[in-house]
């Protein structure tokens, strides 16, 4: 594992060389990466095409992000570039850090290849089944490897994964993706998104819990990431690891008052004009990014966690309920206007 590892500093090394003066091209693609992006962009944006893609992409994104963080927490030994820092670069190598190294949930699969390609993958099959002929049928899975691939190449660059740790998170995406879009709760109970949601909370704490119990330090990577961070306002909590696990369950928990409100049913009895989904898309992506973007409380943690929880169970709320109602009620008063 030391010469993999020792490998794949000497091939950031390179990239950074060769890449140099196109770092923040390579921060766009991480950021479209990350997995905060799918709440906060592509769950929106798949949901103005299609409900159910809509539902299938937050869904593939909040289960995948969990599955992602127990699969670091059991993979532990894996370490990321702290690790490195703490044995020294091979050959005296000085390579630059970046704002994006200072993640405090770091390992192997990566979480932006995983969760994001896992997400996407039901939009790449949705467009390539809306052209069932000719050379065009192709395009949505070359873009999708396209992006992948920045996507992989823009973590090595920025010292977030070694290369077989990006590999692992684009083939397990792709699997997860393929695998879980077939069962996804369109039509199930409130209780069933509400139990969800408990499960991914209490099943993250146990095991955390567990893990500790053995003397195994989950919290080492943030541990290193204070220690070898060149400036501490690069550790923002909501890398921490349990940010995540509060993000997946409170979307999980909003995605289940979302679709068994009274109004979902009334607002979505027939399919929207483009002219409409699009200005329900800008209302959406609006006020989750006014959401997402309101600073909360770092301490206490219990504190910070709850309204972590409480701000993403909003999110879906926001996309399939409040969007469409605004949009149908400017409908209603163009309507009025014109009478």
């Amino acid at each position: 594992m030391d010469e993999i590892h020792t490998t794949g500093v000497l091939f950031a090394g390179a990239l950074q060389e060769q890449l140099r003066g196109s770092e923040e091209f390579w921060l766009w693609l991480t950021y479209l990466g990350d997995p905060g992006t799918i709440f906060l962009l592509y769950f929106p944006l798949a949901y103005s095409l299609h409900h159910r893609l809509g539902v299938t992409v937050l869904w593939l994104g909040l289960i995948c992000e969990w599955l992602n963080l127990v699969l670091k927490w059991f993979l532990f030994g894996e370490r990321p570039f702290w690790w490195v820092h703490e044995s020294g670069f091979p050959d005296g190598h000085k390579l630059r850090q970046f704002p994006s190294t200072c993640e405090t949930g770091p390992g192997s699969p990566s979480g932006h290849c995983m969760i994001t390609g896992a997400a996407l993958w039901p939009v790449v099959m949705f467009l390539t089944n809306l052209s069932q002929r000719g050379i065009r049928r192709y395009i949505p899975l070359h873009l999708y490897i396209l992006l992948m691939s920045g996507i992989a190449v823009s973590r090595l660059l920025i010292l977030a994964h070694f290369p077989h740790q990006v590999l692992a998170g684009i083939l397990s995406g792709v699997l997860l993706g393929y695998t879980l879009k077939r069962s996804v709760p369109h039509d199930r109970s409130f209780l069933f998104h509400m139990l969800i949601s408990v499960f991914l909370l209490l099943g993250a704490l146990l095991i955390y819990w567990g893990m500790n119990a053995f003397g195994i330090d989950l919290s080492w990577s943030i541990h290193l990431a204070t220690k070898w961070c060149s400036k501490s306002e690069w550790i923002h909590p909501e890398t921490r690891p349990f940010s995540s696990v509060t993000r997946s369950a409170g979307n999980a928990l909003g995605l289940g008052f979302a679709l068994c409100c009274p109004l979902y049913q009334k607002l979505h009895r027939k399919t929207p004009g483009w002219r409409d989904r699009v200005i329900s898309l800008l209302f959406a992506v609006l006020f989750v990014k006014v959401q997402q973007s309101l600073p909360l409380p770092v301490s206490p943690p219990v504190l910070y966690y709850t309204l972590n929880f409480l701000r993403h169970a909003l999110c879906p709320l926001t996309v399939i309920i409040l969007a469409p109602y605004l949009v149908r009620g400017l409908d209603s008063v163009r309507t009025h206007k014109r009478d």
